[in-house]
């Protein structure tokens, strides 16, 4: 959660985060399926209960000032003010869609979600019951066999045949020719994982709809600087 109002203090406009299911299916905001990385604890999110994910350091591990920091809870995040949700669904299931969808009705910020993750069935079952949802589709980086055209080609042709709104793209490898035919497909172009300023400037001049960084600071100041 510090690191969400961090980002939010910063400018941030949005916020990214990982939903799992522990092993009384409640919903958890953590990025790995196990939980010895980022916490003192060990073992698979599901296979441990709430109450027990809850009591764990996931703080500690990056910096001492962060020690004591909580895993958060899915409903803790929702309830975070003047911010968009970006939402990567990344466990499986019936019951993982069916309690996000609930924790987002309840929390009254559908409008709010967008939608992710590499589970496309869960994706298409999403986009058929609510045809509301915004829904964004990933794409993997550039492979070193693909030319720009078959790259191009790949992430156009996935665009096109998904449900999403809108396609995320490695900033890396994003272009102005991709971003043109996102457009034509009617989605949004996201350029996600900016490495650097390099890399943010490089999107928002192929005309990037949004981005995504790890470097807040330095996203919310390239914004910026394009806004004047």
């Amino acid at each position: 959660m510090a690191s969400f109002r961090a980002a939010i203090e910063l400018g941030a406009d949005g916020i990214e985060f990982d939903v799992q299911q522990t092993a009384d299916g409640r919903l958890v905001v953590i990025h790995d399926a196990m939980l010895d990385r980022t916490t003192n604890g060990t073992g698979h999110v599901f296979e441990t209960s709430a109450a027990a994910v809850g009591a764990l350091d996931a703080g500690g591990w990056f910096s001492e000032a962060f020690a004591d920091e909580r895993v958060p809870r899915l409903d803790d995040v929702l309830a975070l003010r003047d911010v968009d949700f970006e939402l990567e669904f990344k466990d499986y299931g019936r019951a993982l869609l069916d309690s996000v969808l609930d924790a987002v009705d309840r929390a009254d910020v559908f409008s709010r979600v967008k939608f992710t993750g590499w589970n496309f069935p869960l994706l298409g079952i999403l986009r058929s019951e609510r045809p509301e949802a915004r829904i964004g589709l990933f794409s993997t980086p550039r492979q070193p066999w693909m030319t720009a055209s078959a790259y191009e080609r790949y992430v156009l042709g996935m665009a096109e045949t998904s449900p999403a709104d809108v396609a995320h793209v490695y900033a890396g490898g994003i272009t102005q020719r991709i971003v043109e035919g996102m457009h034509g497909l009617g989605l949004e172009a996201h350029a996600n994982d900016a490495a650097d300023s390099d890399e943010m400037k490089r999107a928002i001049d192929a005309g990037v709809d949004s981005l995504s960084a790890n470097d807040v600071r330095a996203a919310v100041m390239m914004r910026d600087s394009y806004k004047d």
